[in-house]
């Protein structure tokens, strides 16, 4: 019965993943149709149209074999391994700057949020 159930499970998700291919094509979108899917899945979440108990064994599944699904996003760096030898140091530098740039905007904003509720916290107005 559990295995049933995880390949509902499992549907729903490629449901979800097809619905924003669809939006894709459809409406001539720059963004990816698995991400627009994924946005679309969240909503339903968010709102609570769709219970998140509902999709756990089929997630839970993906994620126990997430290094499986990432294998031939390897395999193929592997073959493109003279590509990576001429433009590879561009690749270094943008991921470089990105996770930087990332880190600092999240220490930031994290800052910014406790001294602001720390502030909240300690203002006898509230």
């Amino acid at each position: 019965m559990q295995v049933v159930r995880t390949i509902i499970q499992i549907a729903i998700l490629c449901l979800f993943y097809e619905i924003g291919k669809w939006c894709t094509d459809f409406f001539q979108l720059p963004i990816p149709g698995s991400v627009i899917g994924m946005l679309f899945l969240f909503l339903l979440l968010l709102t609570g149209v769709v219970k998140e108990r509902l999709l756990m064994d089929g997630t839970g599944f993906f994620l126990r074999h997430f290094s499986f699904f990432f294998l031939p996003l390897s395999v193929s760096a592997m073959v493109l391994g003279p590509y990576f030898i001429d433009f590879g140091w561009k690749l270094i530098v943008i991921l470089v700057i990105s996770g930087i740039t990332g880190f600092v905007a999240t220490a930031l904003s994290a800052e910014s949020l406790i001294r602001w509720k720390e502030k909240r916290n300690h203002d006898p107005s509230h």
